[in-house]
C-alpha cells in the first residue's frame, strides 16, 4: 500500500477519536436544555468520557504489541460508532452518561494503536513526517470544527449530530479493511513488566516527561484560547472559532515542513526550536493584542507538532512494545493537556489571565533551559 494511503486511514479514525470530544463538549449546553438540568450537571458526560479515554490508552497499546493493530484498530472504530449512536438516542441524562464512558472505552486506544501502525509501517527516517502529519491532521480538523461548529449546531440537534458522527466512525470502520496487516507480534508478556521495561529506559522516559510538559503547557494554554480572545481582546464568537482554526492550521503546516526540516536540523535541534516557539507564544500572549496574539497562535501550532512528532516518533523506536509505547505517549500528552487544563482553570478563577500567562512562561523557560542541557532523541531499546 502507498505510504500516504496508511497515514490518510489512520488520520481519519484519529481525527475522529478526538473529535468525539468536542462534539460533546459544543453540544452541552443544547444537552443540558434536552434534559431540563444544568450546565455543570450535563458537564458529567465529558468526566465520563475522559476518565476511561485517559486510563485505558496503555492498555489498548499494551495488547495491540500481541494481536494485529490493524484489527485492534477496527474494533475500536466500530465500537466507537456503536457507543456513539447508543449515545443519540439516549433517553435520558443518566443513559447517556453510562453512553458516553462506554465512548470513551472505545475511543481511548484509537490514537495510541495508530501511532503503534505508523511505527510498524515507518522506517525510522521517515517516521518523524507521518507521525507529525498524523497530529496535524488532527489538530487541523478540530480547527475546522471550531470554525465552522456554532454554524452545525445552530442547524441541528445534538442528537442528530452523534448519529453523524458514528455513521463516519462507521466508515472509518471498513476503509480500516485497506490497512495491510504487519505480521510480526510481540510475545504475550504481562501488562505490569512491559511498563516498567519501557519506564526503566531513560530516553524513553524523558521523552514521555516531555510530551507531558508540552501537553500540559501548551493544550493547557489553548484550552482557554477562545475565552482570552473574547474576554481580554472582546474578538466576536464567529472570528474566534476562525482564529483557533489557525492553530490546527499552523499543526498540519509544521508537520508538513517537517520532513524538509530534518534533513537540515538534528531531531533535538527542531525539539529545541518548538519549545522556543512556546515559549515565544506565551511572551506575546502578555501584550494583550490582536495582532500579537494571532503570531502566538501560529508559533504555539509550529511549537507544538516540532515537539510532539519528534518525542512520538522516538518512543516508537523500541524494538518491541510498539503499542505500549504510543499509549503511554498517547496518555502524556493529553493527560498533561487535561492537568494543565484544571490547573489552569484553578488559577484563572483566583488571578485572571496575566498570572495564568506568566505562570506558564516560567515554566516554559525551566523547559527550554533544560532541552539544551540533555540530549532529548536517541536509540531506544
Amino acid at each position: 500500500m502507498h505510504d500516504m494511503n496508511t497515514l490518510l486511514l489512520v488520520s481519519f479514525a484519529g481525527l475522529l477519536s478526538a473529535g468525539d470530544n468536542w462534539v460533546a463538549t459544543l453540544l452541552l449546553p443544547n444537552i443540558a436544555n434536552d434534559f431540563a438540568s444544568t450546565i455543570p450537571q450535563a458537564s458529567i458526560v465529558l468526566t465520563a468520557y475522559l476518565i476511561p479515554y485517559g486510563a485505558m490508552q496503555p492498555i489498548y497499546g499494551h495488547y495491540s504489541d500481541q494481536y494485529h493493530k490493524k484489527y485492534v484498530l477496527m474494533l475500536l472504530m466500530c465500537g466507537l460508532s456503536l457507543t456513539t449512536f447508543l449515545c443519540s438516542v439516549a433517553p435520558s441524562l443518566y443513559t447517556l452518561t453510562a453512553f458516553r464512558f462506554a465512548t470513551g472505552l472505545f475511543a481511548a486506544g484509537i490514537v495510541a494503536v495508530s501511532l503503534g501502525i505508523l511505527g510498524e509501517h515507518y522506517d525510522r527516517e521517515i517516521l518523524p513526517k507521518f507521525v507529525s502529519l498524523f497530529l496535524g491532521i488532527i489538530f487541523l480538523g478540530q480547527g475546522i470544527s471550531a470554525g465552522i461548529g456554532g454554524i452545525v449546531i445552530q442547524s441541528f440537534s445534538w442528537r442528530t449530530i452523534l448519529a453523524a458522527f458514528s455513521i463516519l466512525s462507521l466508515l472509518s470502520f471498513s476503509s480500516l479493511c485497506r490497512l495491510t496487516k504487519k505480521s510480526s507480534l510481540s510475545a504475550a508478556t504481562p501488562f505490569l513488566p512491559s511498563l516498567k521495561t519501557l519506564l526503566e529506559d531513560k530516553q524513553l522516559s524523558l521523552a514521555y516527561l516531555l510530551a507531558f510538559c508540552n501537553g500540559f503547557i501548551t493544550l493547557g494554554m489553548y484550552s482557554y484560547l477562545g475565552a482570552y480572545l473574547i474576554e481580554i481582546l472582546h474578538v466576536p464568537y464567529t472570528n474566534t472559532g476562525f482564529l483557533l482554526m489557525l492553530f490546527g492550521v499552523m499543526c498540519f503546516w509544521a508537520g508538513y515542513i517537517n520532513k524538509y526540516l530534518l534533513k537540515h536540523f538534528s531531531r533535538d535541534h527542531l525539539v529545541r526550536i518548538g519549545f522556543l516557539s512556546t515559549w515565544a507564544a506565551l511572551l506575546l500572549l502578555i501584550f494583550e493584542n490582536t495582532p500579537a496574539t494571532l503570531l502566538a497562535i501560529i508559533l504555539l501550532g509550529i511549537g507544538y507538532i516540532f515537539i510532539q512528532s519528534i518525542l512520538a516518533s522516538t518512543t516508537l523506536h523500541t524494538s518491541t512494545h510498539k503499542g505500549l509505547s504510543s499509549g503511554i505517549i498517547g496518555i502524556a500528552i493529553f493527560g498533561g493537556g487535561g492537568l494543565g487544563t484544571y490547573v489552569n482553570s484553578l488559577i484563572l478563577g483566583t488571578f485572571y489571565f496575566p498570572a495564568l500567562i506568566l505562570f506558564l512562561l516560567v515554566l516554559e523557560s525551566i523547559i527550554v533551559f533544560a532541552s539544551f542541557k540533555i540530549k532529548i532523541s536517541g536509540n531506544a531499546v
